[in-house]
């Protein structure tokens, strides 16, 4: 006779088919459930490439390791290895390598972390110990060191229009932009090729298969991102997308393509090593169907939907109704998030996966944003015209007809930049919430010239900086309940949405935020994740504030031609 020692009691009365099916699931799921432990448990897949991506070993067993993933920023990695690994006797014999850079893969619950070394580290400690530490950089870099020209079409002594603009939905353009400049630097005709005795390099203009990096393809009419205006004189790109994809939520996604991966979309032509830049929206911050972004213990998640208001350039959030569950939650062994209906919830407790907590939040500040300073295009020049013409005008009565030319050198410096110049607009919604006092103004940079499109931009970047914060930043243990993997290994990564409850929380709040930053740490003891969740800028210090002010104010300066 057949014994289920595992199924519940009152199961008796059952005939032996249930009973023998009811085993049968329940010993599947504990098949599932060891699989998921044993791959918690499993060491990541490190591996060492040279510059042209030639595998030179496997890592496996490094004394230190650490890769970080930053939301639309470039993460560090490192590695630190015995001396006398033969590794490190290749890494530090730069002078006998054919090609000086060095990258490194990382393969973890199927998420990839690559990057190109950044410096080498030779150290010996008091105790005698030696190791190499090696420093790389997140292929998103890359980006980094790709400027946006006015005109990618034309060479760089002719640059006409002044400023690269582009409107449309946010993904499309800032993925056109890329790919326009990508095209210029892999297949311009105006550049000498890398061998220009190899008759093939000049007239592969356009040859994706050979890049080093490829965007994703997509399509303008299937793009449901909200519209924007990019502009660019001589910024990175990064520098470029850095606002729109923050008021976007978007995500860039780089990852490196390897000969076995899955090809990134159906007949893609692509190199091994070839660097794969897509924008992905795992937020779903600005979908028809909405998103959630608070809630409480007892009503669950809110589903809200944002839409922009005062101009196109304040958000409005309006709560709707939840609909039903997704069918994916309910299919067997599926793990990952849908961005229009987030589900995981961290309780903060004596024995949940909360390791520990900081929960930052920062009301919004200005309710009236300035931009501007000059005229805009055409006001300066109509009035030197109109004072050249009445002063010629009248000049012809005192037998001097060329007067109005003097009094317009003399008026200029009255008249100049004084109609059109600047712009200023107010949110009624933020001065309501705020209260009779609060601050009042904040001057948006990026826009030298008001009721321009530029101009327009910046108001937007001036309210999204000003904006109500949150963040709360979190030390997962994980597994516990939920696993940190990409592509269907865990139940969420970088980019998703994630709730988590913090003691101290009037009412059962439940925060939920996008996980912004993600990091794998390990060492011969222990290894586990790390995550952070909302804008990161709130959990910076002061000093770090004022240096990404800094830097956000020299990327204008260099906008405007200044220096």
């Amino acid at each position: 006779m057949t014994t289920t020692p595992h199924l519940m009691p009152g199961t008796q009365n059952l005939d032996q088919t249930t009973l023998d099916r009811l085993e049968a699931v329940w010993r599947k799921g504990q098949t599932l459930r060891r699989g998921r432990i044993l791959a918690r448990r499993t060491p990541p897949l490190i591996r060492l490439w040279d510059g042209d991506w030639n595998l030179k070993g496997r890592l496996v067993d490094a004394i230190h390791a650490k890769f970080q993933w930053k939301l639309n920023d470039t993460g560090a990695g490192t590695i630190t290895i015995p001396i006398d690994h033969w590794l490190a006797t290749w890494a530090l014999d730069h002078h006998s390598r054919p090609t000086k850079n060095i990258h490194i893969t990382m393969d973890k619950d199927g998420a990839r972390w690559s990057g190109r070394l950044k410096s080498t580290r030779l150290v010996k400690e008091r105790t005698g110990q030696r190791y190499l530490e090696l420093n790389f950089l997140h292929d998103y870099e890359e980006l980094k060191h790709v400027y946006v020209w006015p005109n990618p079409l034309t060479p760089a002594a002719v640059q006409f229009p002044r400023t690269f603009m582009l409107l449309g939905p946010t993904r499309w353009a800032l993925k056109t932009a890329l790919m326009l400049n990508i095209w210029r630097l892999e297949g311009s005709v105006w550049a000498l090729p890398d061998d220009p005795l190899d008759l093939t390099e000049w007239t592969d203009t356009f040859n994706p298969r050979t890049w080093a990096i490829q965007v994703a393809p997509g399509r303008i009419g299937g793009d449901t991102t909200p519209w924007t205006i990019i502009s660019s004189r001589m910024k990175t790109w990064h520098d470029m997308a850095a606002s729109p994809l923050r008021q976007a939520q978007l995500m860039v996604e780089c990852r490196r393509y390897l000969t076995g991966d899955p090809l990134p979309w159906p007949g893609a032509k692509i190199r091994h090593g070839c660097l794969v830049v897509d924008i992905v929206d795992k937020s779903s911050w600005f979908d028809p169907e909405g998103t959630s972004l608070w809630g409480t213990i007892r009503a669950g998640f809110l589903r809200t939907t944002q839409q922009l208001v005062g101009h196109n350039v304040d958000t409005e959030h309006t709560v709707i109704a939840n609909p039903n569950t997704p069918v994916k939650y309910s299919a067997p062994n599926w793990l990952g998030t849908i961005p229009q209906c987030p589900y995981v919830l961290y309780r903060d407790a004596p024995l949940t996966g909360i390791e520990a907590a900081d929960f930052t939040w920062e009301p919004a500040t200005a309710v009236q944003i300035l931009t501007g300073g000059h005229s805009t295009y055409g006001v300066n020049e109509a009035l030197s015209s109109l004072v050249t013409l009445v002063g010629n005008y009248l000049g012809m009565f005192i037998a001097t007809p060329t007067i109005g030319v003097i009094a317009d050198t003399l008026l200029k410096p009255f008249y100049e930049d004084t109609l059109l110049a600047w712009m200023s607009l107010k949110s009624l919604q933020r001065s309501r919430t705020l209260g009779w006092s609060k601050y009042w103004e904040h001057f948006a940079d990026g826009a030298d010239r008001g009721y321009t499109l530029s101009a327009l931009a910046a108001l937007r970047e001036g309210f999204w900086d000003t904006r109500e914060k949150t963040s709360h930043k979190l030390t997962l243990g994980d597994g516990a309940p939920w696993f940190i993997g990409d592509r269907g290994q865990g139940h969420f990564f970088l980019g998703d949405r994630i709730g988590a409850t913090i003691k101290g929380l009037p009412g059962d709040q439940v925060v939920v935020e996008q996980v912004t930053e993600i990091t794998y740490e390990l060492d011969r003891d222990t290894r586990g994740w790390a995550c952070v969740c909302g804008d990161p800028q709130a959990q910076h210090s002061p000093l770090e504030q004022i240096l990404t002010r800094v830097k956000s104010s020299m990327s204008s300066i260099h906008d405007l031609g200044v220096i």
